[in-house]
Order: structure tokens, then sequence, then C-alpha cells
């Protein structure tokens, strides 16, 4: 029996000795570190010093974006308002009255929290005057500030509720139930209503200390790191040189104006929202090795919000100084901030600028004229974009969507940005808005037939002004009209067409053959080699892939293929798409990706398209705007032909088109989208067309170097509205020291 309880009484102690000793190995070896790093951080004290963001520089060096150190005082939204007394108010008299709060009636309740209000009234009443003296601010300006951000909120939360009221009931339609639904009903607080709000930006460092060490005493105010993130070339003064504008436009007075929003799409700007998703991207430690990360996000960073700070963010944010205080020795570690790193861009701001003037409607080139056509639109702005594509390297030198807007209006009045859906002043058009090709896409389905055998360049193509030949209503070219007498290239040319004159008239049924030779699945693979279907990373977020083919899936039909032959049915792309399918061309076939972001590499890809066949595509491009014949050689203003492109020294090839747009969406006055104060009646008034011209530039004794797409929304055709605009591109060019010319009076921004 002694024996058994001996026994049993060691093997209790073992158990016990296998516990402690699997404890100590728990604490030791499995939390270790973890232990250790939490006593070793009670014997340090951490101060975080800040560090600058990184630059944003264009190709030649221009700096675009850069940090300017500074201080913002915030005050919580409660505080503004005045909630903040009610609040405490209430808090200390159910503290005062705490055993027998549950037994007051409201009316009781409410008398106990009015007897306290004033105290705290007065203390908020105080918080204003001490806030005024150490800023230096009168007191009528915070009461300002105070009003314009309460409104400015109030504004946000009415519009947001009533978006949610209206939701609701048609929640309540769909569902067939009955509602009584009102505002007060979806009134919840928005997030702006629960946050704090710069009441100061930008006061000095004196002004900081102060109101950070009485910040205890001046309930809801808050000393944030304000450093000021600067944009130099949001607005830039432009001069433009008139002389080669068309007809009525025409001056020998050059003009100045100012660009506004010149590079807001493509550099972005920042938020000072720091959300839960940036801090699990960069929280303090490294969940995976517990390292300190000193760019992790803190309370009142700026952040990132659109464009390249965005994309950027991790390359362009810094790293934060930490000066550490060992309490066991007394030791003072310094670990200096790191800045973040610059970013180079491919954009030429100066050409930016000039690009972006172009497209204000005071120039009167982005606006509908009376030479244009006649309707009610005239003095109509026109909406669009533009790029410049540097056809050996594949740099975007410019990419300019209109209409623009400021970093200002983004901060003031985002609602108006956000839900203006009949300008979209948010979509950066040459990237992220997809179009129908159109004409403009008539020389590369050429070379597409040709290097695939479906067609010969020795073989010419017959117009007789429709397709198939028992249905003249359907599958027409362009130039069977009634206006035009139902005539034909044919009969123009007094036979049938080989490649460069179909492409310099734009013939229709030419190209309607090609893809009906194509087929479906050649159609649909020759779209998807330019591109088409794949989102360029150009470093820039944001970009549309366009689409080929059906969006549900289905296959594309004959008909369907025979359309695409010209640019029309199921497929889009941008007008990047564009400009970098002319340059593959130029570059006799080889396709290289577009970058914004100078760093960025890219692998040449050559197609393997006929060398035969790029020939007569150039040429037919060259004579399009070269001769009277061409699609893009001229327009007629008050009767006077001029030429469309008249920069003298310099060769151009180019392709006007006009695409079927999309239904125009038309607000409760009948105002069509995009052509603000434009009445439309749908029975009388047909929707436009968007308008495109697509061009290459080059000196006239040397290679092409220049890829320049330009689309004109709800315009029309594309050499009227599209080809004056892409001839000053030119200009800019010349203006910019791109290529040759006669000395400019213009200055560069």
């Amino acid at each position: 029996m002694f024996h058994r309880r001996l026994t049993l009484l060691m093997g209790l102690m073992v158990v016990g000795a296998v516990v402690l000793f699997g404890q100590l190995v728990r604490l030791t070896v499995v939390e270790g570190a973890d232990r250790r790093r939490e006593a070793e951080s009670r014997l340090l004290i951490h101060n975080w010093t800040p560090t600058h963001r990184g630059r944003i520089l264009d190709r030649k060096g221009r700096v675009l974006a850069l940090d300017r150190p500074s201080f913002d005082i915030a005050v919580e939204y409660k505080v503004m308002t005045g909630a903040w007394a009610f609040e405490e108010a209430a808090r200390e008299a159910r503290r005062q009255n705490r055993a027998q709060w549950q037994e007051l009636s409201p009316a009781a309740r409410r008398e106990a929290i009015d007897d306290l209000l004033p105290v705290y009234q007065q203390r908020l009443n105080d918080m204003w005057q001490r806030l005024a003296s150490i800023s230096g601010s009168p007191p009528a300006e915070l009461e300002a500030n105070r009003t314009t951000i309460i409104e400015r909120v109030n504004r946000m939360a009415s519009s947001i509720w009533s978006r949610r009221l209206a939701r609701d009931r048609e929640q309540a339609l769909v569902e067939q139930r009955e509602t009584t639904l009102e505002l007060a009903d979806v009134a919840r607080p928005i997030r702006e209503q629960t946050e704090t709000h710069v009441l100061l930006s930008d006061v000095d460092d004196t002004v900081a200390f102060e109101a950070r060490r009485l910040a205890a005493e001046l309930p809801g105010v808050h000393v944030q790191d304000g450093a000021r993130r600067e944009y130099p070339f949001e607005r830039v003064d432009v001069t433009i040189d008139r002389s080669s504008f068309p007809g009525p436009l025409k001056s020998d007075t050059p003009m100045r104006a100012q660009a506004v929003g010149v590079e807001t799409h493509l550099v972005g700007w920042m938020r000072k929202k720091v959300t839960r998703e940036d801090v699990k991207r960069r929280p303090l430690r490294d969940p995976a090795t517990g390292e300190i990360d000193r760019g992790h996000y803190q309370t009142g960073d700026a952040v990132g919000s659109s464009g390249i700070e965005r994309a950027l963010e991790h390359q362009l944010r810094g790293l934060r100084g930490r000066d550490i205080t060992h309490l066991d020795t007394g030791k003072l570690e310094v670990i200096a901030p790191s800045a973040g790193a610059d970013v180079k861009l491919t954009i030429d701001i100066a050409l930016q600028a000039r690009l972006a003037a172009i497209f204000d409607p005071a120039f009167g080139l982005a606006q509908v004229q009376p030479w244009h056509e006649s309707s009610p639109r005239i003095g109509s702005p026109l909406l669009g974009g533009a790029v410049v594509l540097d056809i050996q390297s594949g740099d975007v030198l410019a990419m300019v969507s209109s209409p623009s807007f400021t970093r200002e209006e983004m901060r003031e009045r985002p609602e108006r940005l956000i839900h203006d859906d009949l300008r979209f002043p948010l979509v950066n058009r040459p990237l992220s808005r997809p179009y129908q090709p159109g004409s403009i896409v008539k020389p590369l389905v050429l070379v597409e037939a040709v290097t695939r055998g479906v067609h010969a360049l020795t073989h010419p193509i017959e117009c007789a002004g429709h397709y198939f030949p028992n249905k003249p209503d359907g599958f027409r070219c362009w130039i069977y009209r009634e206006r035009f007498s139902f005539a034909t290239h044919s009969q123009q040319v007094e036979g049938p067409l080989y490649a460069p004159d179909a492409i310099a008239r734009s013939c229709n049924i030419y190209f309607y053959t090609l893809g009906d030779a194509l087929g479906a699945a050649g159609v649909e693979r020759f779209y998807r080699s330019l591109g088409v279907g794949h989102r360029y990373e150009t470093g820039v977020p944001g970009a549309n892939a366009g689409f080929v083919g059906r969006l549900e899936g289905t296959p594309i039909e004959r008909n369907e293929a025979i359309f695409m032959g010209i640019g029309q049915g199921p497929v889009s792309w941008t007008p990047l798409h564009a400009a970098n399918a002319f340059a593959t061309l130029a570059r006799r076939g080889v396709r290289l990706e577009p970058r914004v972001v100078a760093s960025l590499e890219r692998e040449p890809v050559d197609l393997g398209w006929d060398q035969g066949a790029i020939e007569y595509a150039l040429d037919g491009l060259h004579l399009g705007v070269t001769q009277r014949y061409g699609t893009g050689h001229h327009i007629r203003i008050h009767g006077v032909e001029e030429p469309i492109f008249n920069a003298p020294g310099i060769r151009v090839a180019g392709k006007t088109g006009t695409a079927q747009a999309q239904p125009l969406k038309i607000d409760p006055e009948g105002k069509l989208a995009g052509l603000p104060g434009v009445v439309r009646d749908p029975k009388t008034d047909p929707l436009p067309e968007h308008a495109w011209t697509v061009v290459l530039a080059g000196p006239e004794d040397s290679k092409y170097r220049y890829a320049i797409a330009v689309v004109v929304e709800y315009a029309g055709s594309g050499g009227r509205f599209a080809g004056p605009i892409a001839n000053q591109a030119i200009h800019a060019l010349i203006a910019e020291g791109y290529l040759p010319g006669a000395a400019s009076a213009e200055q560069s921004p």
C-alpha cells in the first residue's frame, strides 16, 4: 500500500513538473520573443519625428508635387456644433444623479441637464477665445471657418440621407409594401459628423506648440502634422498662338488663358483620413516578424487617394524618424527620418498645359461653332480627351481629359464632382473611358487582313455603296447617302479601290469586306493583338481595358464581324489604345506598352505584320490628310475649304472617324450629358457621334516621331471637331521643341 501511494505521489510530481516545464517552454521559447519585446518596451520611450513624402517630377525635372512642412489645428465636429456641451452636461447629470437616474422622468432628466449646460457652454466659449488668442486669428474668422465646415457637412449629410430615403422607398415599391418613411427615419450620422475637421491650416511652429501644450484644456482640439502637399502646376498660365486656328477663330494676336486642373487626373491628390485598410497594409509592427515599420500609418497622416499619389504610395511615403530613450540606461537612440523616393513621369507638363488649354471652350475649338453644324447646340462646350505618345519609347508626353477640376473643388465640394453625371469630371477620359473606334481602325484592319492572308494588296474592291447586293438600306458606305445623290467611291475613282485610296477616302465597303474575310474569330484576335481587352499598366490607376466581343460571352456573329471591320459593333477602346495602335503601325508592327511612370520597363512584342501592308496603310494615312479627297484633309467654313493640318515642315499621316455613341443621359429638364444647358427633343434631334482623329507626326525628312489621339464626345464629324484639336497638338509639340518649326513667341509654363 505504501509503495502504491509513493508511486502515485511521484507520478503526480512528474506530471506537475511536465506542466511546469511546458509552461516554461511556452514562455521562453514559444512566446519568448513577444514577452521580451513587451518587457523591453516598458523600459523605452518612443518619440516619432516626421518625414517628407517624395516628389513627383515631370520628364524634364519640373516638380509637380512636393511636401511643405506645416501644422493644422483640427477640432472635433461635435465641439464645432456645440453638441459637445450637451453631451458633457448629460454625462455629469447622470453622474450626480446616478442612484435615481432611471426613475427620473424625461422632463426631469432634461431639467438636470439644462441646469449644468451653461457651465459647459461657457467652457466652449472660453476655448474659442483662447484658441483665437494663441493662433492670432480673429474670433470672427474662426466663426466663419466653423460655419463653412458645418454647412459643408450638413450638405453632405442631406445629400446622403436623401439618397437613402429614395433607395428605401424604391425598395418598398419593389417589395409591394406600404411605407411611411420620412427623412428623419434615415438620418443616421455620417462619418464626417463624428470626425475632426481642420479649422486652421498651415499654422506656424509657435502656434502649434502652444495649442498642443494647452490641448488638455481645449476640449476637442487636436494639433496635426499638416505637411502641405503642393501642386505647382495645377493651374498654368498659357499663351497660345492662334494664327494656325481655323477660320473665324484665327487671329494674329496670341491669347493667354489659365489651364485649370492640368495634371489632377494623372498626379492625383491626398486624403487626411487613415482607413482600416491603410493600417492593415502598413501596421506599426509586421505581424510576421514583429519588426517596427517606420512608415506605418497614424491618425492624421496624409495618404495618396488617386492617380500617381495612390499608385505609388509605398514608394513616395517616407519613413518617420524615431527617438528612443532607454529608461534603464538613460541612453538616447536617434534614428533619422528617411524621405520618400522621388517619382519621375514621362509627362511634359508644359506640353500637357498647352493641350489642356486647347480644350478650354474660350479658345473655341472645344465649343460648337456655327460652321460645325446648324443646331441648338451652337455655343455649347464639348468634352473629350487627347493623348500624345512618343513612338520610339512609348512614353506618354501628355494625357489630357476635359473637363478637369482642382483639388480645392475635390476638397471643398466633392459631392458636386462625384455626382456630376452630366459631365463626369472625375473620369480620366484618355485612360479610363472606352469608345467604339469607328473609322480610325481601318488602316490597322488592312494590315491584319493582309498578314492573315485573307486579302491581297493587288486585289481592289468595288464600292457599290452597300455591302449586300440585295440590301441597299443596310451596311452602307458613309458616302452612299441621299445628300450625295447615292454616290459611291468607285464612281469617284472610276473603278474599284486599292488600299491607299480606300483608307484615304474611308470606304466602308472595302473594310466591311475585310471584316467579313477575317471572320468573327479573326476580328476578335486582331483587336486583342492591339491590346483591346488589356488594361495598360502605365503607372496611373484606373485604366480601362476596353472590350471586344459580346459582354455576355456569346460568340460574335457574322454581321458583327463585318461591322467590326469599320470599328463598330461589339468593340471599344480608349484614346490611349488608339494612340498606341498607331504608334505600333509606325514601329512597323512592334507593340510597346505605353507608360507614364518613367521607371516602368516594358518588353517590345513583334506582331509579325506584313511590311508591304504597313507601307500601304501609311501611304493611305498620308493621302488622307494631304489629298483633297482625304477625309482628314480639310474642313469647309462658310463655303471655303481650309486644310486641317497646317504646320509647315511637318509630315502628317492620319485618320478621322465618327463612332456610334451610347445614348446620352438626359436630366429631368431635358439637358444633354456633356452639353450643359442644351435641351434635346429625341424625336427631331438625332444623337451625334463621337469624333475621332488620330495622327502620326514627324519632320518632313524623318520618321514619324509622335502619335496623337483626340476624341470629342457627342460631336459628330471627326475632321470638323477632333481634327483642329489634333492640329493644335502638333503646334504644341513645335512650341515645346519636340518638332522643328518657326520660333514662337509663346513661353513654356
